[in-house]
């Protein structure tokens, strides 16, 4: 029972980012660097009018299975959920399909999924703040035991970055989103 309360198998993937099939993609999303050479890029994401999507993926590096129970953002996160997560599996990544929602998936020793989150982020912001978050967490299930877990949207360790929330249209130093 005590090796069953610690198992936690689930290790990125190495995929994610700003997309997901069947998802809006953020308008203006791009990559930035501080430093050339880039030792470490971020994925910037404006303000926006609509939900988009992040992705990451998970893999279960294990010797048994285990169930995924939830996706969710992390208390400090600039992205707030708008709409249930969705997922591929690794056999559909490079299909067209828009995935399926993610409720109690079943990941085998061995496999992984692509998990895609329909987000939203503040309209206005203010023009030279910046904040940004690397990770989501996911909720698994083993024999009878819950872990929620720490992954990235990016495998890498790359921030995905947003204008820090606030203001009104109009006040000076601050911008609302397209």
């Amino acid at each position: 029972m005590l090796l069953a309360a610690r198992y936690q198998p689930l290790q990125p993937d190495g995929s994610g980012g700003g997309s997901f099939p069947g998802l809006h993609t953020a308008v203006g999303m791009h990559w930035v660097s501080k430093y050339i050479p880039m030792p470490s890029a971020e994925l910037y994401v404006p303000p926006q009018r609509e939900p988009f999507a992040l992705a990451g993926s998970v893999v279960n590096s294990g010797s048994f299975a285990i169930t995924i129970v939830a996706v969710r953002q992390t208390p400090i996160s600039p992205f707030t959920a708008a709409g249930p997560a969705r997922y591929l599996t690794s056999a559909e990544w490079n299909t067209a399909k828009s995935g399926q929602v993610l409720r109690d998936v079943k990941l085998m020793p061995g496999r992984g999924i692509m998990i895609g989150m329909p987000l939203r982020i503040t309209y206005c912001a203010y023009r030279r703040g910046y904040v940004g978050e690397d990770v989501f967490l996911v909720t698994e299930r083993f024999l009878g035991f819950t872990h929620t877990v720490r992954m990235p949207f990016i495998d890498y360790g790359s921030p995905v970055v947003t204008n820090a929330p606030g203001g009104q249209p109009g006040t000076p130093g601050n911008f609302c989103g397209g």
